[in-house]
């Protein structure tokens, strides 16, 4: 019933046709019986075609969202394991900062579960899972941290991917702060307009250092806004002497 329902016009067609010729046309009865012929073989072959496009539609949409989702799930996995060791120290010296440490945590796992099955999310949720990461982070680190997440936002309640733009975040930390003895830095900037949402990251790092391992993280942010914003963002990645730039443009609309 379904497929007759999508259908329906195209079942009417041949009877129309049909009802046409038999009634309309005076011609040999030969060529009336091929004409409706190929009409019926024509309009099978329609049919078909119809039913072959919908299924490879449904099969693209379906390979679409489970790569989708499996690179969201490629989230780095030694923030958990660092944090959950970080939790345990202070767990250890009776910290008062363990309750709130753990509240992060969670908010931090919750989002990520949760919101990062949606399609979308609001600006300010995910300014708020960037700013649960960057206090998990600050807990850990134990040295000269010069650290600031500036927000430019006309309308918190903007759409954007959610789990976009933790990756830059987690990169600035892996190979700039934690391979830094002392003066680390990370600047941090997100606009919002009617026109564009913008995510800036610039932190410095060890220039002796060598970047043997750049890892999945940016491979996959970059097929997800294939996927998601197809020519609708630009990206760009520059090192200018010990700074390491990461600059994000999705348009809107």
């Amino acid at each position: 019933m379904r497929f007759l329902k999508s259908y329906w016009p195209l079942i009417l067609l041949p009877i129309s046709l049909m009802l046409a010729i038999i009634l309309g046309n005076d011609a040999d009865v030969r060529i009336n019986s091929m004409l409706f012929l190929l009409i019926i073989f024509g309009f099978i072959f329609l049919l078909q075609w119809l039913v072959v496009m919908k299924k490879n539609v449904q099969l693209e949409k379906a390979n679409l969202e489970s790569e989708l989702r499996l690179l969201k799930n490629q989230i780095d996995p030694h923030f958990y394991f660092n944090t959950l060791h970080n939790l345990y120290g202070l767990a250890s010296r009776k910290s008062d900062k363990t309750p709130n440490a753990i509240m992060k945590l969670s908010e931090i796992m919750r989002y990520v579960i949760y919101k990062g099955k949606e399609p979308l999310v609001s600006l300010n949720e995910e300014i708020q899972y960037i700013e649960n990461y960057i206090e998990l982070q600050e807990l850990r680190i134990h040295k000269e941290l010069d650290i600031s997440f500036e927000k430019d936002i006309s309308s918190i309640q903007a759409k954007i991917a959610p789990l976009l733009f933790i990756i830059p975040v987690e990169n600035a930390f892996k190979h700039g702060v934690d391979k830094l003895l002392t003066k680390a830095l990370v600047y941090i900037k997100l606009k919002e307009n009617k026109y564009e949402v913008s995510f800036e990251v610039r932190n410095n790092f060890d220039v002796e250092e060598s970047l043997k391992s750049k890892g999945i993280g940016l491979e996959n942010l970059k097929k997800r806004l294939d996927l998601l914003y197809s020519n609708k963002y630009d990206l760009q990645i520059t090192i200018v002497k010990n700074e390491y730039i990461f600059k994000l443009k999705i348009k809107k609309g």
